[in-house]
């Protein structure tokens, strides 16, 4: 059997730029060696994998398929908690970009952070919560079923483009702190605090625990890594299902993106960037991964695209 395992490079890729980040800031030198170290570890772990898996996968040793395919997944979904090392690396702690963002989007766009759910419901805001939920489902959908399928390169080809995204946006959460417009809209004084959490029901308390209370970063906005995993959900539903799995995934990234900017999660511009990103990422992984056309692979119907993979 054979594994390309580019996509076990973007954790050894990433932990690098984390590293780099980490040797630039102010932290104190107990706490850059630290953070090196463990770094290093997990680094060397799957550069072993990378550099053993292949011997082990011609010996079809049990279990070697699933870690390779899954450990870069789980690796950058237990990232996003150690990007949070590196939020306040590069700029002084309270630097963001929020305030140039909400001007774009009132020249753009008119501040759909604001409008979008000035004329709101409970069940309507339920609804969009619903939605923005729904994306932690997309990448193990995508993934079980591959993976069940046997379909293992373009396993990899989906987990990379996924993975590119989380890597690009992890990244760029340093350079570019941003809060998001939940926190930013009242700091500017156009959102008043008694507005800034949305009620709703089951969803929209459990997701308001998340944002308020729970994991979600304070200036880890930018780009929306949610936004870049709803892309490749979306074309790989296509790829995968046809007409029908495009339109049942139209219908949740959708979702998903108008629940971002409605629950003020995200702004527009985050959304935008992020979908952007997961496009590229699309495009890097057929060209890396399946090595065939990109544009044919991108615009050929399920069947003919299968095809140029099998080829």
């Amino acid at each position: 059997m054979t594994l390309t395992l580019l996509p076990n490079w973007l954790p050894i890729i990433y932990l690098a730029v984390h590293t780099l980040f980490v040797l630039l800031s102010s932290f104190t030198l107990s706490k850059k060696v630290r953070i090196a170290i463990i770094n290093l570890v997990v680094a060397t772990g799957f550069l072993a994998l990378v550099h053993w898996a292949p011997l082990f996968l011609e010996r079809a040793v049990p279990g070697v398929v699933f870690i390779c395919l899954w450990s870069p997944i789980i690796f950058f979904w237990a990232g996003y908690l150690w990007a949070g090392q590196t939020l306040t690396a590069i700029h002084p702690s309270g630097t963001t970009y929020d305030r140039q963002i909400i001007a774009i989007e009132k020249w753009l766009f008119r501040q759909p952070s604001l409008w979008m759910s000035k004329s709101r419901s409970r069940w309507l805001t339920e609804t969009m919560h619903f939605f923005y939920a729904s994306y932690y489902a997309y990448t193990p959908i995508l993934g079980i079923y591959l993976y069940d399928q046997k379909r293992f390169l373009e396993f990899e080809a989906m987990s990379f483009a996924v993975l590119f995204g989380y890597l690009v946006s992890y990244s760029f959460f340093a350079i570019t702190p941003v809060l998001g417009p939940r926190w930013s809209l009242v700091e500017a004084d156009l959102l008043s605090t008694s507005e800034q959490r949305l009620d709703g029901y089951w969803i929209t308390g459990l997701m308001n625990k998340v944002m308020y209370q729970g994991l979600a970063h304070k200036g880890g906005a930018m780009p929306s890594s949610h936004s870049s995993t709803a892309l490749v959900f979306l074309v790989w539903g296509w790829k995968i299902w046809g007409f029908e799995g495009a339109l049942l995934t139209g219908i949740l990234v959708v979702g998903m993106w108008s629940g971002s900017v409605y629950g003020r999660y995200h702004f527009l511009t985050d959304v935008v960037i992020g979908a952007a990103i997961g496009l590229a990422g699309i495009f890097l992984a057929d060209m890396l991964i399946l090595k065939g056309d990109v544009a044919n692979l991108v615009m050929s119907t399920p069947s003919e695209y299968l095809t140029l993979v099998e080829s």
